[in-house]
């Protein structure tokens, strides 16, 4: 099956992978065939998943998913599935929305 696994960061750099992985390959270990997700660059969020494999996933601090669902590690992939790397929030949403409806 293939896989792809994306993610933009906040300089706007975007990185993109496609993996041919058999049938019941999990998130983590798809990542851990990608090597830009082991990167330098990478470091706090490959720090996270070593920390996070058998938690669930919460509003506030979970960095992947698929097709915009947030995820656990352990999920089985599908044919056709696009990982994707969030990275954390720089503004708290409703803050903004706050600002700009006062403008």
């Amino acid at each position: 099956m293939t896989i792809a696994i994306s993610h933009v960061a906040s300089s706007g750099r975007q990185y993109y992978s496609e993996l041919s992985l058999p049938m019941g390959t999990t998130i983590y270990e798809a990542l851990t065939l990608v090597s830009w997700v082991r990167s330098e660059e990478f470091e706090d969020f490959w720090h996270w998943v070593q920390n996070n494999l058998d938690n669930s996933p919460n509003h506030k601090s979970w960095y992947v998913g698929i097709f915009s669902q947030k995820k656990r590690l352990d999920t089985i992939l599908l044919a056709g599935d696009r990982i994707e790397i969030y990275r954390p929030l720089t503004i708290d949403p409703m803050a903004k929305r706050k600002a700009l409806s006062k403008k």
